[in-house]
């Protein structure tokens, strides 16, 4: 598997070197020029842009993270004073002792009103307060609006709730309540109140916080993130959305809820195919956990911004690049395109063309290499037709000197006959061997002839050389039979013999013996010559 796989990528590799091998020089400079230089500028680029985006979400997901911290410590601290509020009445005998008192009187309803009133100013957000006794009686407060329509249904919930603290205040989360003139949305802190004698219980209190007290806290903060914010009970209800559409709802089935099982953390999450960073905070007072849903776009806007402007600079200098690219390329590729143009043209057979050198470059110098062909190949060209000329006038000449040899061969053939009828038989046969060695030096055919044809001209000339010189020359010739069919150059012999003759018996009177022979020496074969002389016909040299 492995093998045809990399099969198959070395024959992708070989048809893409095969695809640029074939480009023109101007294409193949332009892809060089992008893949070293455009490449990595746009790789750089993308790079910065997704790690300085990488950057963003992190420092985001940490500013995010310590953000919700710190607006969860201030939620606390408000629960904290609401807690602080509800114990107020534990250090007022007189209020306690008016709880604890069964019978009603003016001062006991002037003096409770009173304080409960005060105690109702204290916080700005508080709505109402509520004081239960043991003997059905209820003392209240209200800002605006009246009290609540369902008092009597949770009188007795709330009782529960306040036995279940046994004198620790107890948070109820939010709630809608509605009154006789208007509907809002508030959480609830619960206290059992006891006697500081006996600690025996004498009724409850119960303080209504309007949501407001939470928006105020998280408004200016989803102001700059342009987010959302979400906080939710121990039960994983919603005790307040800053978009006022979740409150109160059960959002223990939601994804971003069950993800978030530590005490704080970030993690992106997606909403109608919207994506956020998610950062949440759990109180440690309250036990719950506030969320805030940073949209993802308004988060990395800046570094959005940034990539855009990063990729936009530097395709204009890509393309700023790819047009200085483009004329550098055609500036370096126009002269080789005026070469292959000039080419063209002594293929077509004009040779009147020539390469305008003008700088020492590689393409300077390829260009007069090029004049330097085309001036060779005009003067081979004159030298070819000046040597068929002067061959058509050896042709010439060499069919006017055919008449001469002929005219010879005549002549000496008349002074032959001619000696014949005289009875002079010497020089008849001298004229006769004289005729056979011109036909055989002047004859235009082969110029290789066999050993045997160059042996028998050679007879004849030692013939005529021993009619001058009185049988003065012996010519031995050792050869074997098997050699005489070798190829020879015409007259190569008779020099040989000529050079002996004039040079080692020209001078001496007595006879002398010329030996031809052949030697052997692998593929190869020589000729050898062996000369003596004799003084007296007796003494050999």
């Amino acid at each position: 598997m492995r093998g045809s796989i990399k099969g198959a990528a070395s024959r992708t590799g070989e048809r893409l070197w095969l695809a640029f091998a074939n480009l023109n020089m101007q294409q193949k400079l332009l892809i060089v020029f992008l893949t070293l230089v455009c490449l990595p500028l746009v790789m750089i680029s993308y790079a910065s842009s997704y790690y300085y985006t990488k950057s963003i979400k992190a420092n985001t997901s940490a500013y995010g993270t310590e953000m919700t911290s710190k607006m969860l410590l201030k939620l606390d601290d408000y629960v904290t004073d609401l807690y602080n509020m509800s114990a107020m009445p534990l250090y007022n005998k007189d209020f306690l002792n008016w709880l604890a008192d069964p019978e009603t009187s003016l001062d006991k309803s002037r003096g409770m009103d009173l304080y409960i009133t005060n105690l109702n100013k204290i916080k700005p957000d508080t709505v109402s307060v509520y004081v239960f006794d043991n003997f059905g009686t209820v003392m209240l407060n209200v800002k605006t609006g009246g009290k609540r329509n369902n008092l009597d249904q949770v009188r007795n919930e709330w009782a529960q709730i306040a036995a279940q603290g046994d004198g620790k205040p107890m948070l109820v989360s939010t709630q809608e309540v509605s009154t006789g003139k208007e509907a809002y949305y508030a959480f609830s802190v619960i206290r059992e109140l006891k006697q500081t004698k006996d600690l025996s219980p004498i009724g409850f209190i119960v303080f209504d916080t309007n949501i407001t007290a939470i928006k105020r806290q998280i408004e200016d903060f989803d102001q700059v993130t342009k987010g959302k914010t979400v906080l939710v009970d121990d039960r994983d209800r919603v005790v307040f959305d800053s978009e006022g559409r979740l409150t109160t709802h059960d959002l223990s089935a939601d994804a971003s809820i069950r993800k978030a099982t530590g005490n704080e953390g970030a993690f992106p999450y997606e909403i109608d195919g919207k994506k956020y960073i998610t950062t949440y905070a759990k109180s440690t007072l309250t036990g719950w956990k506030m969320f805030v849903y940073i949209p993802m776009a308004e988060a990395t806007r800046q570094a959005t911004v940034t990539r855009n402007v990063t990729l936009l600079t530097s395709a204009a200098f890509v393309l700023l690049a790819l047009l200085i690219a483009i004329a550098i390329s055609y500036a370096l590729t126009r002269p080789l395109s005026k070469i292959k143009l000039l080419m063209q043209e002594v293929q077509t057979g004009n040779l009147d063309v020539s390469f305008n050198q003008k700088y020492r470059d590689e393409v300077g110098l390829l260009g007069r290499h090029f004049n330097i062909m085309v001036t060779r190949i005009r003067d081979l060209l004159e030298e070819v037709k000046e040597t068929q000329t002067r061959k058509k006038e050896a042709e010439y000449a060499a069919l006017q000197s055919q008449i001469n040899p002929h005219f010879i061969y005549n002549t000496l053939e008349t002074i032959r006959m001619k000696a014949e009828l005289n009875d002079d038989e010497e020089v008849a046969d001298m004229t006769f061997t004289l005729g056979k060695l011109l036909r055989y030096g002047v004859n235009h055919g082969e110029q290789r002839v066999a050993i045997a044809d160059e042996l028998e001209h050679l007879y004849n000339y030692v013939a005529l050389q021993n009619m001058r010189f009185s049988n003065k020359y012996t010519l031995i010739v050792d050869i074997p039979e098997r050699d005489l069919a070798l190829p020879s150059i015409k007259l190569m012999l008779q020099p040989v013999v000529e050079n002996a003759i004039h040079h080692a018996f020209k001078q001496r009177t007595g006879p002398g013996t010329i030996r031809i022979g052949v030697r052997h020496e692998g593929g190869i074969v020589h000729h050898c010559r062996e000369r003596r002389r004799q003084r007296h016909e007796r003494d050999p040299a």
